[in-house]
């Protein structure tokens, strides 16, 4: 049997005891209703890190649009993934393309490629880390000679000859140079001529058709083959020529003897020129 001051000790200690987990309940972590002691703040966060490419977008800072890019020479390329700030991103899953059925280009947002003379879009793709792909598109892009173009000028033609009767000849003519070079910068059909030329107080009407190889670096050589006819005769001279392509123009001069029926040799002299008026051609065959 317990005695009455032995139950009022046991009393004591139980209260104490309730007292002092009662004081230190507010100094416990608070649980959820898993257990769990942790929280997303103090390390359990679940972020992949791509919510900065959430608003991205993808642009293209060369080559521009209708831009025009010397055939033989690497064409650059830059594009760039910026956030909406303008703030550049990384991107590494990067494709440049001219057709969207071919091998990339170029995988990386910078670098140099080769291309044969044409006129393309390119089209950079990038696939995001989010899971974004993002495409833009420049159209345009020439890759082209550097004479490449539409020409327009004169033809200038002199015989200098002396007849049987010893009377001096002199025949001039001048008359229009149109041409275009093509994007490989190889072909330049020359627009037939004519022009009117007088010979001994007559005045007579003559052609010119014009041929011309071009070779590398832009030079040139070719023919005119200048026909009239006369009250003497027919005259049909092929005369040679040499010249070249500036950064703005063509030129191009001519100097030598002829036979002339029935008059003998005959001294030609004459200049082809014209100024490149337009850079922006059709494709070959267009």
């Amino acid at each position: 049997m317990i005695s009455p001051r032995a139950r009022s000790s046991f009393a004591a200690r139980v209260l104490v005891v309730g007292l002092v987990v009662a004081g230190c309940g507010d100094d416990l972590p608070p649980q959820d209703e898993t257990g769990s002691t942790g929280s997303e703040e103090e390390g359990g966060s679940s972020s992949t890190g791509s919510a900065e490419y959430d608003q991205a977008r993808l642009e293209i800072l060369a080559p521009e649009s209708a831009s025009i890019h010397p055939l033989g020479e690497p064409l650059h390329l830059v594009a760039r993934v910026v956030d909406p700030e303008g703030h550049a991103l990384e991107a590494d899953d990067v494709a440049w393309r001219t057709d969207p059925g071919e091998p990339p280009r170029l995988e990386a947002l910078e670098g140099d490629v080769d291309l044969h003379a044409g006129i393309y879009a390119l089209t950079a793709t990038a696939h995001l880390p989010n899971g974004d792909r993002l495409e833009t598109t420049v159209g345009g892009v020439r890759v082209q000679a550097r004479w490449t173009g539409e020409y327009t000028g004169d033809v200038v033609l002199a015989v200098q000859a002396q007849l049987p009767s010893g009377t001096p000849l002199v025949l001039t003519c001048q008359g229009p140079l149109d041409f275009t070079v093509s994007l490989d910068g190889t072909d330049a059909p020359v627009d037939d001529g004519a022009c009117t030329i007088v010979v001994l107080g007559q005045s007579l009407p003559a052609t010119y058709a014009i041929e011309m190889v071009i070779y590398p670096a832009g030079l040139v050589r070719g023919t005119v083959a200048f026909s009239f006819d006369t009250p003497v005769g027919a005259f049909d001279l092929p005369i040679e020529w040499a010249g070249a392509f500036y950064d703005d123009r063509f030129s191009a001069g001519l100097e030598g003897a002829v036979d002339l029926p029935f008059i003998g040799s005959a001294d030609v002299s004459g200049s082809l020129q014209a100024l490149l008026i337009d850079r922006y051609v059709e494709p070959d065959g267009g």
